[in-house]
């Protein structure tokens, strides 16, 4: 936003609420633009690190946010749980995946590193790390997709869970009594009217 308005990087901090209001402006008209559209997120689940949060900051800067609807939301790190297990990689899972799939964090930083920047004042390596770090989530998703993401998830612990949820639909069902009667009238079949 500095940019846009052709201010120098050393008057951000003096402007920055009014540069933060004008960023945040830009995004919620995003937002209602693509009222219909999904987000992929990572993680942005609450007010201190989320869409709670930007809602909430803009609020105060005095904007008013379009909310997007939850069922718009869509939480990477939960759906790699979901689909993988809580186990699939360590922490930070980021990072970790990043090394597992032999991504290269070229401009990626850590939270800590981000929050180093700002004090730092180097807001290009900053918008530079959130553009990497859209473009990994993307990678990570594409890769989920296509079932080429590697993690630490045997092929058994991937598939147990589904063999598990075949034997207790088949429990919950009787289909096990079922099948026992099916068997039981095949053999009184064979029984009394055996083959010649």
């Amino acid at each position: 936003m500095a940019e846009l308005q052709k201010l120098s990087f050393d008057k951000i901090e003096q402007n920055y609420d009014a540069l933060e209001l004008e960023m945040l402006k830009a995004f919620f008209e995003h937002v209602g633009s693509y009222k219909g559209a999904k987000y992929l997120h990572w993680n942005m689940r609450d007010i201190n690190y989320g869409f709670a949060a930007l809602e909430y900051r803009y609020k105060v800067l005095g904007g008013n946010p379009i909310v997007i609807d939850d069922d718009k939301k869509f939480d990477l790190s939960r759906i790699l749980i979901d689909i993988f297990g809580t186990g699939y990689i360590g922490h930070p899972r980021i990072e970790r995946l990043l090394e597992k799939n032999s991504i290269k964090p070229l401009n990626f930083m850590t939270g800590k590193q981000e929050a180093d920047a700002f004090e730092q004042r180097n807001f290009v390596g900053l918008r530079q790390s959130t553009l990497r770090k859209v473009d990994v989530l993307a990678n990570f998703a594409t890769r989920a997709h296509d079932r080429n993401l590697k993690t630490n998830t045997t092929w058994w612990e991937m598939h147990g869970g589904h063999l598990r949820s075949i034997l207790e639909w088949v429990m919950e069902n009787k289909l096990i009594s079922f099948a026992a009667s099916v068997a039981s009238l095949i053999g009184l079949y064979f029984l009394f009217w055996p083959p010649k």
